[in-house]
């Protein structure tokens, strides 16, 4: 698990002016003039190769009560509401973020996709999980909302897990030792998996103290990910 602390330290290291009593008024009223009433919706994205399959990534992402043991500020993670078995996939979910003096609880609205069979569409994928390619579709969706909360006006985290291939495998059909039927050969072994973190603050003042952490969230979330992979999964090629 990536530490934590070192960086809610920086986020929230400035501390406000030792102004006399009679110039707290004067201090608000700067800090309203200097700042916009509402900062813009921002988006963030980190993209990396991991050597795992897709499914077996997809898997990992989706089980959202495992965020508060690898995904930074994440003290827990419940998910309370799920789809029907036999998938059972989060649709609901309530984490708790904390750092510094910071403690809050989102409820998000969890969107899984797991991609599975074909597909002939030539469009290319994005972070809100649309088709790509043709071929065999591996991977798969996972979106978090948690838009609309006293902290936020925007908040939402996408990931995207594909194989880092487009090859089509091998169907073979008929008798096997395993009984009849189309089978495919061989799963990519190889992932590319795409985060984007889009969000934006009720209160220009966070937006402010937060600029120069937010733009490498994602990328640490991510390479938070990739330990949780191994850890899970075991070194790659073993």
């Amino acid at each position: 698990m990536l530490a934590r602390r070192p960086v809610a330290q920086r986020l929230f290291s400035l501390q406000p002016l030792q102004l006399p009593t009679s110039h707290q008024l004067q201090l608000q009223q700067i800090r309203t003039f200097l700042l916009p009433t509402t900062s813009p919706s921002q988006r963030f994205s980190a993209t990396r190769k991991i050597a795992y399959p897709p499914s077996k990534l997809f898997t990992l992402i989706s089980d959202v009560n495992s965020y508060s043991s690898f995904v930074p500020f994440c003290i827990s993670s419940t998910v309370t509401e799920r789809t029907p078995p036999p998938d059972s996939l989060p649709i609901k979910a309530d984490l708790r973020v904390g750092w510094g003096g910071f403690d809050e609880t989102f409820t998000s609205r969890v969107r899984c996709e797991k991609h599975d069979g074909y597909s002939d569409s030539n469009n290319g994928i994005t972070a809100r999980g649309r088709q790509s390619g043709s071929g065999r579709r591996q991977g798969g969706m996972v979106e978090a909302d948690a838009t609309e909360n006293s902290i936020f006006k925007v908040l939402r985290a996408t990931w995207v897990i594909n194989a880092a291939t487009t090859t089509t495998p091998t169907i073979t059909t008929g008798q096997s030792s395993g009984g009849s039927g189309n089978a495919v050969e061989g799963e990519d072994r190889e992932s590319k998996v795409d985060l984007e973190i889009e969000y934006q603050f009720a209160n220009p003042i966070y937006a402010a103290l937060s600029e120069a952490v937010m733009p490498t969230v994602a990328g640490k979330i991510i390479e938070a990910f990739e330990e949780r992979a191994e850890k899970v999964l075991g070194r790659p090629g073993r």
